[in-house]
């Protein structure tokens, strides 16, 4: 029997959680298969921890952080977590989840003093488990899910407390604290937020926590509250899977293979997303990120098997649109493998799978030769003894390529589609292709059909070629196993079994015998077209089967991806090898049988050495070749090669030329620069010195003046102290009493709130006294209810015990007579064998039959303990809720204690009031030393506020003034209108008498017939109508035109006159309201003037310097005084220059009442008064005239 080593893995089990993690910074460990790998990244060694026997596959990964042990879990009927020492590699400690339905644990998490170990268990109770595993004793258990249908993802520890728990899942989020066997519920975070579905979490810090949703969004949470919440980018709407802290911030990997970096911030949000980085051509969910202990790399895992790795050291130069992201060590297969094939002469292996893809790996120095992705599936391949050609069958075609230098070149295709089996033959002149239920053979160099084996009913599974190439055999899934001569291509041998399908079969050298596995879970040996033998490995499926090329070790490959190793020839004895954790694809192995390959579809390929001694000693006593190193190159390549290293050698030594010459002129204009800055520099330091030494006397000049300014000041300051403290002594008298009245009030609420106290404390001592008795009594029926479900128990238990042992004396007994019975006929009847041997047969059945009684005995037995266990669940839920009803009494006592606790409140409370009156008497102490400055500065504000009174004074009788201006020429207005008025009264009355007389006229006229009438009515309307004699001539009629010519002139003249007095009134408004601001502004500028020569006049002199010149210190261009006395010279001319306003405004109002305008003729009617405006007196004018007079 051969022995098998695990040498080398390639690939990653992709679903775990937390798949990889950091041992040290060159060591990495993940989960491959069913073991778990430690790779070293400098020597490309891998080592390996293997999984537990009878366990389906790994579910999560954990590294402690003192970096010492490692824990497993693996799916069972309970769930397994096996504890590895990573120094020795041996088993620590195995722990199981008892007592739970759950097969599988989701999540594990060491203790940041790696002595507890938290697992987060599977569907359907999600419970939360913490065991001290070094005594494998569990010391809390909680349900963590909302509901069976709720996903948990993961459980982590504090990076600081062994006590702080957060776990995370599908609308969970939750943090526990530890004490001492408990899991307490902290209160959530996210308050009343929208429950997410919250796929990871990391431990930034001691305090903060970021998790991450299905939506992209990141929540801060610190110190068990929500600090930050950063929502994802309107254009990004997808998952976080993974996060990962770093000295600099955090970085997260999303469902399309993007990785974000964000960093610290002191804004409310804490991070800001800096930089992405995204996977060329792997746009697939990154499961896991982990960095090194130095925070240089940074590994990602996806969900296609890839592990990747980062420079995170780099992430500030790196540009998102480069390519920073590469493999680990070599990348792998991301889905199912589906073939595997080696040849004679190189030390390669090929491989293909459902990812399109077809790769050469070299198993010698562990790496990846070459990979070339199709548009297709490949389903199968073959790799020719050379090395150098490969024939792989995929979904539309089955191409024969070539391998060149780096690439593989397709040169025949071949119209089989979807060929599920391929092969060349030992001596590579011959190629086997499947094609649905037939054999095509073909010549493997000129590509010729040389025959076609038909026979098959159902699809071929698998073929193996003779040692001498003469003979071929084939299974399929119609049950049939067939020989064929490659001679004549007629079928030699047969074996055909319905009931079974086979999968794998392979030969002996010699072409007798045959080993197949199918569907019947048998190794089956076929010799002259009969089984001669068939073994079960267990009652597993085996999938492929696998002869040594010497014909004495023999290998299977199941379908829970195991490997066995059948002692040869074959019988019942196999050694069983955990490898993948899904079913074996295909296997093969070396030329020299030195190594076993095994492909499976988990995507891994694995290298395992074979250890047999005779087969070594065998295998010594013939020649080895060493492996060749000749490779395929089309001329074409060569040639391109040759001429692109002929132009790099000419690039380079034109580079070489022109960086010496670049080296010269930049040595050239170094040292002129130099040059020219040491002159400038030592020039500067010159300068600065003597500026320096200037600055040192002007401080020591400074100190001087202002060492007198602060003598000055605190003796003002002392005597301002003293006024205040008079001041404030009345202030706090007067506190005093107030806090006497306030201490007066205080004692009274004291009284009435002892009173209310007392009251609520009687009452509630009635309410506890009536629940303590309505729960005593509910207790006392639970027991009497819970001794009557325990005499039950105990009776059923009874009944059990005798029922089993019965049933045990019962079959002891029948089995002791039948032993007795026929071991005496045995004895007796040695001659008739063969009838005995048929009897003994049918008594086994009855025997049997009985253990099948004795097994029900069992079930019924299995159910009374079921029975048992409900009774006791039952009596936990009354022990519960016992518990409730005490804690309902605990919170009644809490109660009271929080009453207490308010008087203790209240009387704190009161204390406090003392240390108030004390802070308030030390403040008005402060404020006695704050208010003599204070004063200082309001006396001088008075003095401000007084000139600027002054000033205004001045301006409101210039205002005033003006006003009886405008006053007296609206009264001469409001004259006019009037007059107007009146000869419009008068104009009227003459207008009714003409009336009157034509009416009178017109009457006489009726007369004309009558002349004594006429006569009288005329003189009657004569005497009527004319009052006074009328004088003498009449006026002429061009006078008269005239007078009305005038007359309208002069109303024109008026309307114009009055629209020029509205503009000149507003005019002189406005121009009023300029100077007035001018002046408030030249009043400021002048109050300011004022002050600063105030505060020069006051300012120290040096000796020897008169008082009408400044001192240097306001000598210069720059200094204060020079602004001050340039800025007053510039008022002094703003003033003047207002003031010959002032004149000139005075002057234009006289000649605007002189104007020749106020002597104007009157018309005959007055206009209307303006609105307004109101009627003036007449001696307004003599008023106005003395008011604008200069004094």
């Amino acid at each position: 029997m051969a022995a098998l080593l695990l040498r080398h893995y390639f690939g990653i089990k992709g679903d775990v959680r937390e798949p990889v993690c950091y041992v040290d910074e060159q060591t990495v460990l993940y989960a491959v298969g069913h073991n778990v790998c430690i790779f070293n990244l400098e020597q490309r060694i891998q080592r390996f921890l293997p999984g537990t026997d009878k366990t389906e596959e790994i579910t999560a990964l954990a590294v402690s952080p003192n970096k010492k042990f490692v824990a497993v879990a693996e799916r069972h009927d309970e769930g397994v977590i096996t504890i590895f020492d990573l120094h020795t590699l041996r088993r620590r400690r195995l722990l199981t989840a008892t007592g739970s339905n759950s097969k599988e644990f989701v999540s594990l998490c060491f203790s940041p003093d790696s002595k507890l170990l938290m697992a987060q268990g599977g569907a359907p109770e999600w419970n939360l488990t913490i065991w001290t595993w070094e005594t494998a004793k569990p010391l809390a258990t909680v349900k963590t899910a909302v509901s069976p249908n709720s996903v948990m993802y993961q459980c982590s520890f504090n990076p600081s407390d062994n006590h702080l728990i957060a776990v995370t899942g599908n609308g969970v989020f939750k943090l526990f604290k530890l004490t001492e066997s408990n899991l307490k519920l902290l209160q959530s975070p996210l308050g009343k937020r929208e429950a997410q579905n919250y796929l990871c979490h990391s431990w930034v810090s001691e305090e903060r926590l970021v998790v991450g949703t299905d939506t992209g969004d990141l929540l801060v949470v610190e110190g068990g509250e929500l600090k930050g919440f950063i929502a994802r980018s309107p254009a990004d709407s997808n998952s976080i899977e993974s996060i990962v802290g770093f000295s600099k911030g955090i970085v997260t990997g999303s469902d399309d293979g993007n990785l974000a970096i964000y960093d610290k911030t002191e804004d409310k949000d804490m991070y800001r997303r800096s930089k992405v980085f995204s996977i060329d051509n792997n746009a697939v969910k990154i499961r896991h990120l982990t960095v090194s202990h130095t925070e240089e790399q940074l590994l990602c895992a996806t969900e296609n098997n890839q592990l990747f790795s980062f420079a995170l050291s780099n992430v500030d130069i790196m540009k998102p649109e480069e390519k920073n992201i590469d493999f680990l060590a070599t990348s792998f297969h991301a889905g199912q493998v589906t073939g595997v094939d080696t040849c004679i002469r190189k030390p390669l292996v090929a491989t293909c799978g459902l990812d399109k893809s077809v790769r050469i790996w070299n198993y010698m120095d562990k790496t990846l030769d070459l990979t070339k992705f199709f548009n297709e599936e490949a389903h199968s391949i073959a790799f020719h003894p050379s090395g150098l050609h490969i024939l792989v069958g995929f979904s539309d075609k089955m191409r024969l390529m070539n391998i060149v230098m780096d690439d593989i070149r397709p040169f025949k295709e071949f119209a089989i589609k979807a060929c599920r089996e391929c092969k060349f033959s030992n001596g590579g002149h011959m190629f086997a292709a499947v094609n649905g239920n037939t054999i095509n053979i073909f010549a493997t160099y000129t590509c010729e059909n040389l025959g076609n084996l038909r026979g098959h009913n159902g699809k071929v599974r698998s073929l193996c070629w003779s040692a001498d190439d003469t003979m071929l055999t084939s299974c399929g899934m119609d049950g049939a196993c067939y020989e064929w001569n490659l001679k004549d291509y007629k079928r030699i041998g047969e074996n055909v079994l319905k009931s079974c399908n086979y999968t794998s079969c392979v030969c002996t050298p010699d072409g007798r015998t045959t080993f197949a596995v199918g569907s019947d879970k048998k190794i089956k040996e076929i010799s002259e077209s009969n089984i001669a033998k068939e073994f079960e490995a267990g009652g597993q499926l085996m999938t492929q089967v696998c002869l040594s090329h010497s014909g004495r070790m023999l290998f299977t490959g199941g379908e829970d991806g195991t490997v066995q190793s059948w002692k040869f020839p074959l019988s019942s004895e196999y050694q069983e090898f955990l490898c993948h954790s899904r079913a074996i694809t295909r296997m093969c192995i070396t030329y020299d049988d030195s190594h076993l390959f095994s492909v499976s579809e988990d995507g891994s390929l694995l290298i395992l050495d074979v250890r047999d001694k005779e087969v070594r000693g065998s295998k010594k006593e013939k020649e080895i070749l060493p492996f060749s190193e000749e490779i395929l190159v089309t001329k074409s390549d060569l040639e391109e090669k040759t001429a692109h290293m002929v132009d790099l050698k000419n690039k380079v030594d034109e580079l070489h030329t022109h960086t010496q010459y670049t080296i010269r002129l930049k040595e050239k204009e170094a040292k002129d620069k130099l040059t020219q800055l040491t002159e400038k520099y030592s020039s500067e330091l010159e300068g600065e010195k003597a500026r320096c030494e200037s600055l040192i006397t002007e401080k020591s000049e400074m100190e001087m003046e202002y060492e007198e300014k602060i003598k000055n000041i605190e003796e003002r300051h002392a005597a301002a102290v003293q006024q205040m403290e008079a001041q404030y002594q009345q202030k706090i008298m007067a506190e005093v009493e107030r806090y006497r009245q306030l201490s007066d009030e205080k004692e009274l609420l004291n009284e009435r709130w002892d009173e209310q106290n007392s009251l609520l404390v009687e009452s509630h001592e009635r309410l506890v006294q009536e629940l303590t008795d309505e729960y005593e009594y509910k207790l006392q029926e639970e027991q009497l209810a819970l001794q009557r479900v325990r005499d039950e128990k105990e009776e059923l238990m009874r009944e059990l015990e005798e029922t089993r042992k019965q049933v045990e004396e019962d079959a002891d007994q029948e089995i002791e007579e039948l032993k007795d019975k026929y071991e005496s006929k045995l004895g007796a009847e040695r001659e008739q064998h063969l009838r005995l041997k048929g009897e003994n047969g049918i008594m086994r059945k009855k025997f049997h039959a009985q253990l099948k009684e004795i097994e029900a005995a069992k079930d019924d037995n299995k159910k009374l303990v079921t029975r048992q266990k409900e009774l006791y669940h039952q009596i936990s839920m009354l022990e519960k809720e016992i518990s409730g009803l005490k804690k309902e009494i605990r919170e009644r006592d809490e109660t009271i204690g929080d009453k207490e606790k308010r008087i203790y409140d209240l009387k704190k409370k009161n204390q406090e009031l003392e240390k108030f009156k004390f802070v308030l008497d030390y403040k008005i102490k402060e404020l006695k030393k704050q208010i003599e400055p204070r004063e200082l500065e309001i006396s001088d504000m008075k003095l401000q506020i007084k000139e600027m009174d002054n000033e205004l004074e001045r301006y409101h009788k210039t205002n005033s003034n003006l006003e009886l201006t405008i006053a007296d020429n609206k009264l001469k207005l409001e004259g006019q209108q009037q007059e107007i008025v009146n000869q419009r009264k008068k104009m009227s009355e003459l207008e009714d008498q003409i009336k009157r007389f034509c009416h009178d006229l017109h009457a006489v006229v009726q007369l004309i017939t009558e002349p004594k009438q006429l006569k009288e009515s005329v003189k009657a309307l004569y005497h009527k109508h004319v009052v006074s004699a009328p004088k003498g001539a009449e006026v002429d009629q061009d006078i008269q035109k005239e007078y009305n010519r005038q007359r309208e002139y002069l109303e024109k003249t008026v309307d114009s006159l009055k629209r020029k007095l509205s503009k000149d009134m507003d005019l002189h408004k406005t121009e009023s309201m300029r100077i007035m601001n001018e002046n408030v502004a030249l009043v400021k500028e002048i109050n300011e003037l004022r002050r600063e020569i105030k505060s020069l006049k006051q300012g120290p002199r040096p000796p020897g310097v008169p008082n009408g010149k400044e001192t240097p210190q306001f000598s210069t261009g720059s200094g204060r005084g020079s602004r001050a006395v340039s800025s007053s010279i510039e008022a002094a001319k703003e003033i003047e220059m207002q003031r010959d306003e002032i004149r000139r405004l005075r002057q234009r109002l006289d000649e605007l009442e002189q104007n020749p305008i106020m002597n104007r003729p009157t018309s005959r009617e007055k206009l209307p008064p303006m609105e307004g405006f109101t009627e003036a007196p007449d001696n307004l004018e003599e008023e106005y005239r003395s008011s604008v007079t200069p004094a």
